[in-house]
């Protein structure tokens, strides 16, 4: 195993929740300067990536597979919408759906953005050479394809803020969190 750049917290080096949430924080800090030149940031960058690679049929299965939800979808559509970025149109095989299309100004922009994502993550994983690069991606790949698989269900809100209240309560006994 390569030596560190510095040592870990005693514990926490092998508590795999942490050590995911520091890599998805140091992702977002290394990222947000390119993500923040699109509408809703990060958000706005996946909306905009999935319109461009035609990942989805309409916005609701788009929410879905972003794991967003519906509600939060209509706003970061719109916004979108009002850059220019994308646009709903018609579906042909049902009217009273609408399919969100990249225009062209929109896939010029999410080239420029993942170009500078990639410039920002290729930083961040500097520890690892391509190989490990590339394993770490696979690994990922499937643990989160064997997650949607195994509940495609989107949480609300709602749902959200009562589990996240279960796990306080779980870690400081029967205490109220309010």
């Amino acid at each position: 195993m390569r030596e560190l750049a510095c040592e870990l917290p005693a514990g926490l080096e092998v508590d795999f929740g942490w050590l995911l949430g520091q890599a998805l924080h140091a992702h977002l800090t290394a990222t947000k300067r390119a993500a923040d030149t699109l509408p809703a940031g990060h958000r706005g960058y996946l909306v905009l990536s999935a319109a461009v690679h035609e990942s989805a049929r309409n916005q609701i299965e788009m929410a879905r597979q972003l794991r967003l939800d519906r509600t939060v979808m209509v706003y970061l559509v719109d916004d979108l919408v009002k850059a220019g970025l994308v646009e709903r149109r018609p579906d042909p095989a049902d009217r009273r759906n609408r399919l969100i299309a990249a225009t062209h100004l929109g896939a010029e922009r999410l080239a420029q953005v993942t170009a500078e994502i990639d410039r920002a993550e290729a930083h961040l994983l500097a520890a690892l050479d391509d190989h490990e690069r590339e394993m770490l991606r696979n690994l990922l790949r499937r643990v989160v394809a064997g997650s949607l698989a195994e509940d495609g269900h989107v949480p609300s809100m709602c749902e959200v803020a009562e589990n996240l209240q279960d796990a306080l309560q779980g870690q400081h006994g029967d205490e109220k969190c309010d």
